[in-house]
């Protein structure tokens, strides 16, 4: 039976016209997870609220290190009740509008083929910003610590998934989960050691570095892909962690 929670992180709002056209039995389902302790919050009452900070375990250190979203997957793993007894995850923005009856749309789509993965963006490899030997490193890297064969063909020559949004089969979500809390210091050091000339093209932040290992890891899982309906809003924001990509290049 299909179960699914969808987490939208945030570090300072949540709005209202994210959810207002939901039902109140579809906005069950939506959860803020907020992090951040520091930054004052601004979220609409429509709405439950999970704060990292006041999980039993908790690491601010994926937000002190700029993994920022994909932080979550980790804090889910390591508190196992957020993804007990859920099929599917969504883990999402806060930028971003539910369409009415989409919750309910999503449910009955997963319902009938619950071994997919919907997704809200793809681009192609010009945008992944690796060389093909950069990128043929990463995927064997990846490819070894998550025992799946990231399928380099596939995504250099197609498509990968880009941004966090997406929902996926909690097996598939826990899996990139264990490979961030286990291979952490290793993924930190290929930045931070320009392994591979990482940084010589493009300097990689953790979190635009992690998006593109999870849209590489969503296309080789081998799942069915389809454009989810939930829209990504993010013309209407002013963005935090532009404000620190500018801050993080301002050192080089």
């Amino acid at each position: 039976m299909t179960n699914i929670k969808y987490y939208l992180v945030t570090v300072d709002r949540l709005d209202h016209k994210t959810v207002h056209k939901l039902s109140k039995e579809e906005r069950e389902s939506v959860i803020c997870y907020a992090v951040n302790q520091s930054k004052p919050k601004l979220i609409t009452p429509a709405v439950k609220v999970v704060n990292e900070w006041e999980l039993p375990w908790h690491d601010n250190r994926y937000q002190t290190l700029q993994y920022y979203e994909y932080g979550t997957i980790v804090h889910c793993v390591q508190n196992p009740e957020l993804l007990d007894g859920l099929s599917h995850v969504g883990l999402l923005h806060y930028d971003i509008l539910f369409p009415k009856n989409s919750v309910n749309d999503i449910y009955e789509n997963l319902d009938k083929t619950p071994h997919k993965i919907l997704y809200n963006t793809i681009r192609k490899n010009n945008q992944l910003f690796f060389t093909r030997e950069q990128f043929n490193n990463l995927a064997d890297f990846m490819s070894e610590r998550l025992d799946t064969k990231i399928d380099k063909d596939k995504i250099w020559n197609n498509i990968w998934i880009s941004e966090a949004l997406s929902v996926t089969p909690v097996d598939v979500y826990k899996k990139f989960g264990e490979f961030l809390l286990k291979y952490q210091y290793e993924i930190e050091d290929i930045l931070n050691s320009n392994k591979w000339g990482m940084m010589n093209h493009v300097k990689h932040r953790l979190c635009g570095f992690t998006e593109r290992m999870w849209g590489m890891y969503l296309i080789s899982t081998g799942l069915e892909l389809e454009q989810m309906p939930i829209i990504h809003d993010w013309e209407s924001y002013q963005h935090q962690h532009l404000e620190d990509k500018q801050n993080f290049l301002n050192r080089f």
